[in-house]
């Protein structure tokens, strides 16, 4: 949605506007700052800004409504948030709140803390968390302290780097190394900073398996995919869905068709690659419109070093997938998309990845790799692919990463997701929550296949880019 940046030291303008220039792709649509406890906006803020020890901003990508400048303000506390509170409404009636200045969800963050504070912002900003349901980063001071938090499985990007004379926190990394910043971290979704200091506030998920019988089950599964994907487009009048035709995207496809929500499906890949041969059968037998970019070596030459600095990675495989959804969320966007929807999480949360049943024989083992996989997916994946869709200002939003679907998939029974160390299809259960929902039966129980190679750019990284050395010397 935005990018949230925070700045603590001496003569820290200059570095402000370096950071928020390097991060207005995240945020074209606004601008805004908190310096000496006084709000700049837009054509406001330039070089005569008095200097300041904190300095909080924000770029604003609006999503609905016009009134959503940041930063939010009432009384001493000040807030900029990159969120989607989805709970929204619910909050507001069970806590009686009014006199909301704005139609952003983001203010529900301000008006909660403000119930809760008694001249202990870290007290407030705890109660919070523990009633949002969404997905958000956000910073809030109170002149005195100051703190910053992100969702329970990191969603949201934060990113921190000190040195003897700053203190800085952003959206993405490259803002702290354009302002020559050193010891890049991400910060975990279990703890907090808190006056440039880590403080615990959230503990682990962890993965173990109940009783519940598989129908029971089902049932939940079910019901909870269709209200997460209902939250994450309520207000939308039409959604970008990024389209692999595996089991994951095609559920959400048939939900939204179902939610009566105008869907256009995104696919990239190559003239022949296996993805985009069946984009285009599922997009005709489930009646939604498909949007394809044919990729050749060209294009992968192209965006190779491009795709490097947006994730800021060099793993190969991350490259290859954050490419796919850079150039699928750049087709999106040259539609008007501001919300892509995706699948990510599915393979985490229910045993989709073929390394899993190497463990199939040694469940508390299993257990434990599908426990640190869910917790360390803010790092391997959801930054990846938050950076590759907001370089082009479409903001993510993953329906399998809702509260109450990985609550389920938390107590799910390995026999229920995997049936064999020979299953060669695995998410069992999720599956067959697809085929009863609509999915049809060649995809509800077709094969997994990861983004790089169902798209053939890993192929075309492999076989072509890495025989020439300019190419090999950037993952060097």
């Amino acid at each position: 949605m935005c990018s949230i940046i925070g700045i603590n030291g001496q003569n820290i303008n200059s570095k402000l506007f370096v950071m928020l220039d390097v991060l207005k792709h995240r945020g074209p649509d606004g601008v805004g700052l908190l310096s000496q406890s006084k709000l700049y906006y837009n054509n406001d803020i330039n070089n005569e800004i008095p200097d300041s020890d904190f300095i909080l901003a924000h770029n604003l990508l609006s999503i609905i409504g016009k009134d959503e400048l940041q930063p939010l303000q009432s009384d001493n506390i000040t807030l900029v948030a990159n969120a989607e509170i989805y709970n929204y409404d619910e909050l507001v009636s069970e806590h009686n709140l009014t006199d909301f200045k704005t139609n952003s969800d983001c203010e529900i963050i301000l008006k909660l803390i403000e119930k809760y504070y008694d001249n202990n912002l870290k007290e407030a900003v705890v109660k919070t968390i523990e009633l949002l349901d969404g997905d958000y980063a956000f910073s809030v001071t109170d002149t005195v302290d100051y703190m910053v938090v992100r969702d329970n499985l990191g969603v949201k990007p934060v990113y921190f780097a000190d040195d003897e004379e700053t203190f800085a926190f952003a959206s993405e990394s490259k803002a702290l190394t354009a302002v020559n910043m050193e010891n890049i971290q991400t910060l975990s979704p279990r703890q907090a900073i808190f006056n440039n200091s880590l403080v615990p506030i959230r503990q682990e998920y962890s993965r173990y398996e109940s009783t519940e019988d598989y129908l029971q089950l089902k049932e939940e599964l079910k019901n909870n995919i269709a209200e997460a994907t209902k939250k994450r487009v309520q207000n939308l009048n039409r959604v970008a869905l990024l389209f692999s035709a595996g089991v994951d995207s095609t559920l959400l496809a048939v939900i939204l068709k179902k939610l009566g929500v105008e869907t256009t499906l995104y696919t990239v890949g190559t003239q022949n690659s296996q993805d985009m041969q069946f984009a285009r059968k599922v997009s005709e037998d489930i009646g939604l419109p498909l949007k394809t970019w044919i990729i050749n070596r060209d294009v992968i030459e192209d965006n190779f070093e491009k795709t490097i600095n947006i994730i800021e990675d060099t793993n190969l495989m991350k490259i290859g997938v954050g490419m796919t959804i850079y150039l699928t969320s750049r087709l999106a966007h040259e539609d008007g998309h501001k919300v892509i929807l995706s699948g990510q999480g599915a393979d985490e949360l229910f045993c989709g990845y073929n390394r899993y049943k190497n463990k199939y024989d040694n469940p508390k083992e299993l257990l434990e790799e599908l426990t640190y996989d869910l917790n360390n997916m803010y790092h391997v994946n959801l930054e990846r692919d938050d950076k590759a869709t907001m370089s082009n200002s479409v903001e993510l939003r993953v329906p399998y990463l809702d509260k109450k679907v990985v609550q389920t998939a938390c107590k799910m029974p390995i026999k229920y997701m995997l049936h064999s160390e020979d299953d060669k299809i695995r998410k069992h259960i999720l599956r067959d929550v697809a085929y009863e929902l609509g999915v049809p039966e060649y995809i509800a129980y077709r094969p997994k296949k990861a983004a790089q190679y169902g798209t053939g750019i890993d192929k075309t990284i492999k076989r072509k880019l890495l025989k020439q050395e300019r190419f090999m010397k950037l993952i060097e």
